[in-house]
């Protein structure tokens, strides 16, 4: 005859602690310590806003204006006094519902040739899936400061400048840099997966917040 020992339950209180404990511990591993007001306040003191750059395909454009461009961006970056720092992102791709909808439409067209194209895009689609190629990029520049209304004031001028160029770029905002750091710590999981919104998941670090 088996004897199953009772376990001991935690009382909630403990437990309530034993969590914090945890949480203050995945907080000391963390390089930052707040995304609030548009910046990341990392643990030296600094604050850091982000620009996130869409990407743009240069080889569609003549000679001109691919030298324009270069040349555009060149001097914006190059206009920088303070230290910067580029971040490209590779972010997988969720495809399931993309590959449910061809294989809808493969069953329900009565072309046989349109359904055997179907078909044939469909085992492309899954093979780069199962690859784990399917990825989309994503392209940041970092600007690092001490004050939060210096460094935005530079990502928006910055911002102003590289537009110039064509390209198209924007200063994120709390969201979007959770996103950011959301793809950045849990690549496997971004496909499938939506970052944290903004909340009181980790306590304000920041005077007066």
């Amino acid at each position: 005859m088996a004897f199953k020992l009772p376990v001991k339950k935690k009382p909630p209180k403990q437990q309530q602690v034993d969590n914090t404990a945890a949480r203050k511990a995945v907080q000391d591993w963390l390089p930052w310590k707040d995304i609030a007001g548009g910046v990341i306040t990392r643990k030296d003191g600094q604050v850091v806003a982000v620009l996130k750059v869409e990407p743009f395909n240069l080889a569609l454009k003549s000679e001109n204006e691919k030298m324009r461009v270069i040349t555009a961006v060149h001097e914006a970056l190059n206009g920088q006094r303070e230290a910067f720092q580029i971040l490209s992102l590779g972010r997988p791709v969720d495809l399931d519902a993309y590959l449910k909808g061809l294989q809808d439409l493969a069953r329900e067209t009565g072309n046989p040739a349109r359904k055997k194209l179907l078909q044939e895009y469909t085992r492309y689609v899954a093979a780069l899936v199962a690859s784990g190629e399917a990825l989309e990029r994503r392209y940041y520049i970092l600007l690092p400061g001490k004050e939060q209304i210096e460094v935005l004031q530079r990502a928006h001028e910055l911002a102003g400048n590289l537009e110039r160029s064509g390209l198209k770029v924007r200063v994120c905002g709390d969201q979007e840099i959770i996103d950011l750091i959301f793809v950045f710590t849990h690549p496997a999981q971004a496909a499938f997966e939506r970052p944290p919104m903004p909340g009181p998941y980790l306590p304000s670090q920041v005077k007066g917040a």
